[in-house]
């Protein structure tokens, strides 16, 4: 989503600077609405398949360590406390 709020600052930056220069370039205006309008487009497919993914439980939940630091996929040691994965019991995400 950071794209997609950079892209809508740019947008309004092109159309003030239009403004302030009474010149304005209706054409440049509309390619740009037009990727916004696809990475808008590709977000709400990549939510979809998201939200899909979720309800069929096809996703685990994350494990936690005591600290309540995530513990990733492959890490020896708690990226917030250092302490062994091992001896760190993971305790699964809280959903709401």
């Amino acid at each position: 989503m950071l794209a997609r709020e950079q892209q809508l600052r740019d947008l309004g930056g092109l159309m003030l600077e239009m403004f302030r220069r009474d010149q304005f370039r209706q054409d440049l205006l509309v390619d740009r609405c037009v990727d916004l309008g696809r990475l808008e487009e590709r977000l709400a497919e990549l939510d979809a398949l998201l939200a899909a993914a979720v309800s069929r439980g096809k996703t685990r939940p994350a494990a936690r360590c005591e600290c309540g630091a995530p513990i990733f996929w492959g890490s020896k040691f708690c990226a917030q406390c250092g302490r062994p994965v091992a001896q760190a019991p993971a305790l699964p995400v809280e959903r709401a």
